[in-house]
C-alpha cells in the first residue's frame, strides 16, 4: 500500500502537493505508522484511513467512546461523507485503546465490533468496505495489536522507525508524544498578564475613539489599513530576530488583527516564504491576549496549519479560537471545512485573496508558494 506522508487529525485528507509516496504492507508496520500519519501519538481513539486504488486520501480521528453506540454513530456518519467525497474505495479502521486486556476476549471486544458494525452499514451504502479493523492498547514498541475477530495477532515494530515517520521527518514535520502537546503550545499567559493587556486594549480603543490615531483621508484612503498591515510585518520580523513583543506591542497588534482587511491580507502570508516567521507571532500573541482578542491569531494560526497540511494543528488552533470568540467568522469557516474534510489546496484562494488585498494597499508580500 503506497500511502503520502502527510494525513491530518479529524477529518482532514492530505495535500498532495507535500505528498511522499512510501510503502506499508504489513498490518504491524500500518498500526506503527498512524502516529506519523496523524502527527502526534493517539489515545483512546478512533483512527480511520481511507483508501483509493493503493493511495491514501483522508485520515481521520476522533475520541473513541466502546459502548456508546448511537453517541459513535454520529461521529461515524461524518466520517462515511468524507470518505465519499475522497472517493474512497476501502477504509482500514485502527482503535487504539488501554482500555483493553492484554488478550481480549470476544466479549471484550464486542462494543468495538458493534461500532464497525455501523461504520461497515453506513460505508456499504456508497459502495465502500472496510478492508482490516486492528486494535491495540497503545502504539509502542512491542506492543500486541490484535484483529476485530481476536484471532489476527502480532507485535508492533518501532513506530518512530516507521517508513511514514521517518519521512514524515525528512519532509520537516514534528510528530507529538500526544495531542495535549499541541495544546500546551496555546496555553495562555497568567491571568495577570492577559488582564495587563486586556487594559491596554481597552484604552487603545478609547483614545482611537477620540480621534487619536492614524485616520482615513480622501486623499489615503487606505492608510490606515497600510499601516496596519506593515505594523503586523514589523512584528513579525522581531519576533523572527528572537525579539519578543512587549506587553504594549500585543495590545498595538490585537488591535490591528482585528481589522479584517489587514487580517485576510495576512492570510497570504501562510503560503509564502513567512508562513514559519508569521506561525510564531502568531503562537505568542495567542498566549498573551485575551479573550476575545486572542480568536484573531488563533484564526491566522489555524489556517496556516490547515494549508500546510497539519491538521491537529489547525483544529487546536481552531478549537481554541471559537472557545475565545464562538462567533469568529474566518475561524468558523475553517472549522467547518476542516470538519468536512475539504483539501487544503481548496483554502489556498484565501491566500491569494489576500495578496491582492495587500497589493491594493501598496503593501508587497512574497510569492506564493
Amino acid at each position: 500500500m503506497t500511502t503520502p506522508t502527510s494525513a491530518h487529525d479529524s477529518p482532514c485528507p492530505h495535500d498532495p502537493r507535500t505528498a511522499r509516496a512510501v510503502r506499508i504492507s504489513d498490518p504491524g508496520d500500518l498500526v506503527s505508522a498512524v502516529p506519523a500519519l496523524l502527527g502526534f501519538h493517539p489515545h483512546r481513539s478512533l483512527v480511520v484511513i481511507c483508501l483509493t486504488g493503493t493511495s491514501v486520501g483522508a485520515v481521520m480521528r476522533h475520541d473513541l467512546r466502546p459502548g456508546e453506540t448511537a453517541v459513535m454513530r454520529i461521529v461515524l456518519e461524518q466520517f462515511t461523507a468524507v470518505a465519499v467525497r475522497e472517493g474512497a474505495d476501502r477504509i482500514l479502521v485502527v482503535m487504539v485503546d488501554d482500555r483493553l486486556p492484554d488478550r481480549p476476549s470476544p466479549c471484550d471486544l464486542a462494543p468495538y465490533r458493534e461500532i464497525v458494525t455501523v461504520f461497515d452499514e453506513l460505508l456499504g451504502a456508497h459502495g465502500i468496505e472496510i478492508a482490516a479493523t486492528h486494535l491495540v492498547a497503545r502504539i509502542v514498541t512491542g506492543a500486541e495489536w490484535t484483529g476485530l475477530d481476536g484471532t489476527a495477532r502480532g507485535v508492533l515494530p518501532d513506530p518512530t522507525a516507521s517508513r511514514v515517520a521517518v519521512a514524515q521527518v525528512l519532509g520537516g514535520r514534528a510528530i507529538r508524544a500526544s495531542r495535549d502537546e499541541l495544546e500546551a503550545v496555546l496555553l495562555p499567559n497568567s491571568l495577570d498578564d492577559q488582564q495587563r493587556v486586556a487594559y491596554l486594549i481597552d484604552d487603545a480603543r478609547a483614545r482611537i475613539s477620540c480621534g487619536d490615531g492614524v485616520a482615513r483621508t480622501a486623499t489615503d484612503p487606505n492608510g490606515v489599513d497600510r499601516h496596519g498591515l506593515e505594523r503586523v510585518l514589523v512584528g513579525i520580523a522581531r519576533t523572527a530576530a528572537g525579539e519578543e513583543a512587549t506587553t504594549e506591542e500585543c495590545a498595538e497588534l490585537a488591535l490591528v488583527l482585528e481589522n479584517p482587511r489587514v487580517r485576510d491580507a495576512l492570510l497570504a502570508l501562510s503560503a509564502g516564504a513567512y508562513a514559519d516567521d508569521a506561525e510564531q507571532l502568531w503562537i505568542a500573541l495567542a498566549r498573551a491576549l485575551p479573550e476575545p482578542e486572542r480568536a484573531e491569531p488563533l484564526a491566522l494560526l489555524g489556517f496556516g496549519a490547515y494549508l500546510r497540511g497539519d491538521g491537529p494543528m489547525a483544529g487546536v488552533a481552531l478549537t481554541a479560537a471559537l472557545a475565545a470568540d464562538p462567533c469568529h467568522r474566518l475561524a468558523t469557516l475553517l472549522d467547518d471545512a476542516l470538519q468536512r474534510g475539504m483539501r487544503p489546496d481548496v483554502l489556498r484562494e484565501l491566500a491569494d485573496v489576500g495578496r491582492d488585498i495587500a497589493a491594493e494597499l501598496g503593501v508587497p508580500l512574497p510569492p506564493l508558494t
